[in-house]
């Protein structure tokens, strides 16, 4: 097993792990967000890389896959995490793992996110989804990010939780400002993020916003919520659930949609295979979660002692997860580098693996999919109107910052959707 190193062979610079640690710190380079992947892919023929005596990178599909299912790494406590000097903010994790309050928050979230209702949400994701383009068919051009991404998560996480409509836009705005506290800026560099105080005064915007009750906000009732071993939830758990679901999950939606969007528009065969069979969007987003995935990185911190595939990880320690690189990793697909919805090979790991995975995975697909299906059907003659797509700065919540589209038309909403 390979041992814990010591301090004079961490910050040693020569070799495939200098370059590696070189090539980490261009990660945080706006200038590579727009194609990350080759770096990714040198950072990981390197290996596990020690950045300090507390903190290791992994970047291997298997390394990253061994390390979201062990039990003793779990997501950050607040203090622990580089998030930030203070601590993430509280949506960014469902309260402190491992603790009894975190279990329940989990579960209160997974019964929000409950299957029963995603299926009576449906019919309201799908409507909304027409409407978007519906919006846009006069003007013959779609800006994607602004016009579909954006609008579409944050009305759908306001109808669960029971949020009036009027505000998602303004909770969007939040979750923009807040999603940046996520970059390992502080682990890697010892310095914040850029825009800590914005975020700081989002932050406590939001948490007063999320306090009031749900009437005084002029909100609907949301979709019922099953209840559960914890019994009835209380104010601030429920907030602590919105938070989470509105921080987190709503930035991770807006970038599926706009990169499975982008990937149906570099391929043109692929759309036209949903368009053929909607049921064939589900394959499509779940490549582009491993190829292009909006979540790069993941913190998680060891509670005891770890063996990693042979690399022993003294409890303590922080473990940064590149996931990007991960899920490129020719031992575990064949052509990586290929956008192919019919591949085969393991798992992704976008949304974590294993006792701390994300619960809103369900909803970003519902989401995804329900996107992509009605853009292959209804947007025809799609093609790029513009470059280069332009990318925001975020690191680890990587997503497009606009894609402008040309189309010949924009389709009937009356269009059959596949059975539900």
């Amino acid at each position: 097993m390979e041992s814990h190193r010591s301090a004079s062979l961490l910050f040693g610079e020569k070799g495939r792990q200098g370059e590696a640690r070189s090539l980490l710190l261009r990660v945080l380079d706006g200038s590579v967000r727009s194609d990350p992947y080759p770096v990714f892919d040198r950072i990981r023929e390197a290996g596990p890389l020690w950045w300090d005596e507390s903190t290791v990178v992994f970047s291997s599909y298997r390394h990253c896959a061994a390390v979201l299912r062990a039990p003793e790494a779990v997501v950050p406590r607040a203090g622990t995490c580089p998030a930030g000097r203070g601590g993430p903010p509280a949506g960014f994790a469902v309260a402190v793992a491992g603790s009894a309050e975190h279990g329940a928050l989990r579960r209160l979230v997974a019964r929000v996110l409950a299957p029963e209702r995603l299926r009576a949400l449906l019919p309201f994701v799908r409507g909304l989804v027409d409407d978007l383009l519906d919006g846009v068919a006069a003007r013959g051009r779609l800006e994607v990010v602004t016009d579909l991404a954006y609008p579409l998560p944050a009305a759908v996480l306001c109808r669960l939780l029971g949020l009036p409509q009027r505000d998602a836009p303004w909770l969007h705005r939040q979750a923009l400002l807040l999603s940046p506290a996520l970059d390992p800026h502080p682990l890697l560099t010892g310095a914040d993020p850029p825009g800590g105080e914005a975020r700081r005064r989002a932050e406590q915007e939001l948490d007063a916003y999320l306090g009031e009750p749900a009437r005084s906000r002029g909100g609907e009732d949301p979709l019922p919520v099953p209840g559960g071993a914890d019994g009835p939830s209380s104010a601030a758990r429920f907030a602590a659930a919105c938070r989470a679901l509105l921080v987190a999950g709503h930035e991770t939606s807006v970038d599926l949609v706009s990169a499975g969007v982008l990937a149906l528009l570099r391929a043109p065969h692929v759309r036209d295979a949903v368009r053929r069979d909607a049921r064939y969007a589900g394959q499509v987003v779940q490549e582009v979660l491993r190829l292009d995935p909006p979540v790069q990185l993941l913190h998680r911190h060891a509670v005891a002692d770890l063996d990693v595939c042979g690399t022993r990880v003294p409890a303590g320690t922080t473990l940064l997860l590149l996931l990007a690189a991960a899920h490129r990793d020719p031992r575990v697909w064949d052509s990586p580098e290929v956008f192919s919805p019919d591949g085969t090979g393991a798992p992704h790991a976008a949304f974590g693996l294993g006792p701390h995975a994300c619960p809103g995975e369900p909803v970003a697909r519902l989401i995804a999919e329900a996107v992509l299906t009605r853009f292959a059907q209804r947007v025809t003659g799609a093609r790029f109107a513009t470059g280069t797509p332009s990318y925001r700065p975020n690191v680890t919540l990587r997503g497009l910052r606009a894609l402008w589209v040309d189309a010949d038309g924009f389709g009937d909403r009356g269009l059959p959707w596949p059975p539900e």
